[in-house]
């Protein structure tokens, strides 16, 4: 049986117009955080940061959210420790979210385990997938609250105006949770069992579309109103059969911006059909114009690792991964959407990369690799 895995890519860099440019951060598992103007002019980095998982900004751009293997932390004095032990069972083992305020670069621990954090693009809220639910953090205070209850392993997904948080799940059932950000509660639950699966979403401007592939080239695409929970009728897009003869899972990424949401295979994890059928794997990505269902393929020699969008869509940003295993000679690219072209090719050293777009003060972006100051629990 033909198998697809599929996640999104958080649109991170919607928010209010900011004065500052857009900054492309580029975090290696090593433990560092690059810095690049939009044109992928190297501005600096942040280094000694312990094996990072994953990196987000808040949307005024004065902190980092860094997911990060909690036992690299020494914590400096004994009530630091103790307040760490409680709030993660497992630092071993397990990773924590962690804040990284670039004012004074302090570096402190807020739950563990956990592997991403989703910024409320109203700046209100910080949410990260609990053992029980969402962990909900006031992104002003970094006060934990309520964790909103609900099972499921979320790919959350934050509405653009902070109203509405949307969890996509395919376990333990295939389901689109509405979480409402002023109750702080699930409100509604969407079931998908029956439609296809697995599904991942995004947020193409202020509509969510919810999206899965199914065999020999049908893709089905669903807007979803959160204020209005229901599925819309199912609109079929044109695709290649994206499998072809390999019997090895497919691993697809899904972007948003206005009127467009961009598909690509994912290279460079664990599932990577290069290794046993280099022949089959899909490179580039599709652009998916969902009003009219067109699509279009850029980018055709491009292998997508990771992949951001500039907040009007014009801009992608792809960590390219040209090599299976072990990974080398990875790039960062700087593509235009409209026409796959790539505008900025820079070289990354070896290893496990993740990608993220902010929009930080000029003041406050390093110029020079800097480490963390100091290291604290809260």
């Amino acid at each position: 049986m033909r198998a697809y895995i599929t996640f999104s890519i958080c649109l991170l860099a919607v928010a209010p117009s900011f004065a500052q440019d857009l900054v492309v951060l580029a975090a290696n598992r090593a433990g560092h955080v690059e810095f690049y103007n939009s044109a992928l002019g190297k501005l600096g980095d942040i280094s000694a940061l312990g094996q990072l998982e994953s990196v987000t900004a808040s949307p005024d751009g004065t902190r980092l959210y860094v997911a990060k293997k909690s036992a690299k932390v020494v914590l400096k004095n004994a009530a630091m420790k103790n307040t760490a032990r409680k709030s993660a069972s497992s630092q071993d083992t397990s990773y924590g979210l962690y804040s990284l305020e670039l004012t004074t670069r302090n570096l402190c621990l807020l739950t563990s385990p956990a592997l991403f954090g989703w910024p409320s693009m109203d700046g209100r809220f910080l949410f990260t997938q609990g053992q029980n639910g969402v962990d909900v953090f006031d992104a002003r205070t970094l006060r934990h609250l309520p964790t909103m209850k609900a099972t499921g392993a979320y790919n959350l997904q934050p509405s653009p105006d902070g109203r509405w948080l949307l969890g996509v799940t395919n376990s333990p059932d295939p389901a689109l949770d509405i979480f409402d950000t002023y109750s702080m509660s699930l409100v509604h639950r969407l079931s998908l069992l029956g439609s296809g699966g697995p599904f991942t979403g995004a947020w193409a401007g202020d509509r969510f579309y919810l999206f899965n592939y199914r065999d020999r080239g049908t893709g089905q695409l669903w807007t979803v109103n959160p204020a209005h929970p229901e599925l819309s009728p199912t609109k079929s897009i044109d695709l290649p059969d994206l499998h072809r003869a390999c019997n090895e899972p497919v691993l697809l990424m899904l972007a948003g911006a206005p009127d467009r949401l961009f598909l690509a295979e994912a290279f460079g994890f664990q599932v990577d059909r290069r290794t046993a059928c280099p022949d089959a794997a899909r490179d580039g990505i599709f652009v998916i114009h969902p009003s009219s269902g067109r699509v279009n393929h850029i980018a055709a020699s491009v292998h997508v690792n990771r992949m951001a969008v500039s907040p009007d869509g014009q801009d992608l940003y792809v960590i390219h991964s040209s090599d299976p295993n072990p990974p080398t000679n990875t790039r960062l690219l700087h593509i235009e959407a409209a026409t796959g072209r790539v505008l900025q090719d820079v070289a990354l050293q070896g290893g496990k990369w993740n990608l993220a777009l902010a929009h930080i003060p000029s003041d406050l972006v390093p110029h020079e690799n800097v480490r963390p100051t100091a290291f604290c629990a809260r």
